[in-house]
């Protein structure tokens, strides 16, 4: 990125003590906590036998993928045309794209990636589309893999009926242009469970589908090279029925409130720190028991308003913050006879939902200690 187009930070990079010195609100990363996020997952995934395809729209950060992939990862996984543009043209190889592509202009925007991308994969769950996705390929001039995207419990995409899955894995073997890979069996709904053992249940319940079909499917003669699904939240479950080939984990790269309640793994409750968090500046002190900061829900998401941010630093011990306005935030103290923030104090909070957070902002600030070492965009900020 040329110098310039890093935002009204830029000129604190390097500087010691930068950290304390950044304009508010700004979405910040603790690199060392990131990095070591990183370096856990892909542990336990070589430990336990499967890839971890690190899902690219949760940063939509060309940086961050280069270090999960480097890390071991396969290429990312994608929710939008515009991340897989972004990811191809940083030179991505093994990209997913989890969602249909349908329309006639996505379609040819597909095929035009697919010209120039190295081992694209998509997901399908209708007949249509993998006739639609067919004439995309050969039009592009180079075969798209294809997997059948599977229903898991959650009600969004997927087919959840077993022959219908077997027959739409042949058709996408007898159509020019496309290379069968094998299916996608997302099961998101249950993630945030907090209780592991409840999770667990859940979780191997819901995960019996995508082992019936991928049985089904090596008996007809269809072994399925990828079986992708799982995440964050059933990182140390997903292994256990040894189904999945790979997982689609995200947020332990980053973060937030939603993951970090969560127990993650019976013998260790809390395996990723969080790295992603939004500095935020005092404003008002004028009433006594709480102080307004510039972070509202313009600045922090708070996944439809059934959460708030928790406080990292900053405040006193025992305050809670609550977004109360599009750019005001509230810090209500414990004890308001003896609790206080000044006018100009800042708190780190970190967001209930780290996606949602990141599309509010353009950079990322990149800490390591209390040192601003380097801002990165939100490459794939777009969302088309």
């Amino acid at each position: 990125m040329e110098t310039g187009d890093r935002g009204p930070n830029e000129s604190l990079i390097g500087v010691p003590g930068s950290r304390h010195q950044l304009g508010t609100p700004s979405l910040v990363v603790d690199v060392d906590i990131m990095d070591a996020n990183i370096a856990e997952m892909a542990r336990h995934a070589t430990s336990h036998g499967y890839e971890v395809r690190p899902v690219g729209k949760i940063h939509k950060s060309i940086e961050i993928t280069r270090r999960q992939v480097e890390a071991g990862g396969r290429g990312p996984c994608c929710a939008t045309l515009a991340e897989v543009e972004v990811m191809v043209g940083a030179g991505f190889s093994d990209v997913m794209l989890f969602t249909s592509v349908v329309t006639a202009p996505k379609l040819d925007r597909l095929a035009e990636i697919n010209a120039r991308a190295e081992g694209l994969i998509v997901c399908a769950d209708h007949a249509a589309n993998v006739i639609q996705l067919g004439e995309a390929a050969r039009r592009s001039g180079r075969p798209i893999k294809v997997l059948v995207d599977l229903e898991t419990g959650s009600y969004r995409t997927g087919i959840a009926d077993e022959d219908e899955a077997v027959a739409l894995a042949r058709l996408i073997v007898d159509t020019e242009g496309l290379e069968y890979s094998g299916v996608q069996g997302y099961t998101g709904h249950h993630m945030n469970t907090v209780d592991f053992e409840a999770r667990r249940s859940r979780g191997l319940d819901v995960l019996e589908p995508v082992v019936r079909v991928t049985e089904r499917l090596r008996a007809e003669g269809l072994d399925p090279e990828i079986v992708s699904g799982g995440g964050t939240g059933t990182h140390d479950i997903d292994h256990e029925l040894g189904v999945f080939t790979e997982i689609q984990a995200g947020t332990y790269v980053l973060m937030d409130t939603n993951y970090y309640n969560v127990v993650q793994r019976r013998d260790d409750p809390s395996p990723f720190g969080p790295a992603l968090f939004v500095r935020t500046t005092v404003i008002s002190n004028c009433q006594p028991g709480f102080a307004i900061t510039d972070a509202g829900i313009k600045e922090v998401d708070v996944i439809f308003g059934i959460d708030n941010p928790a406080i990292l630093r900053g405040a006193p011990p025992g305050a809670v913050y609550e977004v109360v306005g599009d750019d005001m935030g509230k810090v209500t103290f414990a004890d308001p006879g003896r609790d206080r923030l000044e006018v100009g104090d800042v708190v780190e909070i970190l967001p209930p939902h780290c996606y949602q957070t990141i599309v509010l902002y353009r950079y990322f600030h990149v800490v390591s200690g209390d040192t601003l070492v380097d801002i990165w965009p939100v490459d794939a900020y777009d969302n088309w």
